[in-house]
């Protein structure tokens, strides 16, 4: 487990994909949360990632910490910005404000008219454009569940593997740089969706605290490939 920044109010770890935060209901394998508490007994989980997203997320230490951190993503002073890998041409900065709904088994899709609809607004931005795929900075300003993955779809550029919001995937070499060896290689087999910052509030209110996460290894390796069938392609 790498740990990104610790203190002794808070904990922030670079969260692997495969596992859950927190425990889930019949699931065997261990959460995130197992592994911070042995090196931070009695650490106290903030907020979530989904299972297969990458990236930064903090535990609380004490109780007066924990109060203070959830204070301040409940008030949205959270500030979170994630990297995603979509499908598609994305030219411009989009700002998606559509309302979501709980839909079945789980997932969420934008609302018609329900009442109990949730507003969502997420500011998704191309960061570098490779033609079939578009790497892009979302900026979350709420936070309901799947939020990123259903407004991403939403607008036409679902992330490159998504089995519930668009291509189950996996996404293999041939895919990304048709020139390139063994092109049947499998590079994503997950939901290319990592949280790469997260600036908030320091518990004791003195200042703010900025954590970063490297990016995860297979969503890199995607790039590397699109980078070089740009290259080639020149």
């Amino acid at each position: 487990m790498r740990i990104l920044y610790r203190d002794d109010h808070l904990i922030a770890v670079d969260k692997p994909a495969g596992i859950l935060t927190i425990p889930g209901r019949g699931e065997t394998t261990p959460p995130l949360i197992d592994e911070v508490r042995a090196q931070a007994p009695g650490a106290l989980p903030v907020h979530r990632l989904d299972r297969n997203t990458t990236g930064v997320v903090i535990f609380a230490l004490t109780a007066e910490a924990h109060r203070a951190l959830n204070a301040a993503f409940e008030g949205r002073r959270a500030e979170k910005s994630y990297l995603a890998l979509v499908r598609g041409d994305l030219a411009e900065t989009q700002r998606v404000e559509l309302p979501l709904v709980e839909g079945r088994k789980g997932s969420m899709r934008v609302a018609a008219k329900e009442k109990d609809a949730q507003a969502a607004l997420t500011l998704v931005e191309p960061r570098e454009r490779f033609g079939k795929y578009t790497l892009c900075v979302c900026t979350p300003r709420t936070g309901r569940t799947h939020q990123i993955r259903v407004h991403l779809a939403a607008i036409g550029h679902p992330l490159a593997v998504d089995p519930r919001y668009g291509d189950e995937g996996p996404l293999r070499i041939g895919e990304l740089w048709s020139g390139a060896p063994d092109p049947d290689g499998i590079v994503l087999s997950r939901t290319p969706l990592h949280a790469a910052s997260l600036r908030l509030p320091h518990p004791l209110g003195k200042n703010w605290l900025s954590l970063e996460a490297p990016l995860a290894d297979d969503i890199a390796r995607a790039l590397d490939l699109l980078r070089a069938a740009r290259r080639y392609s020149d």
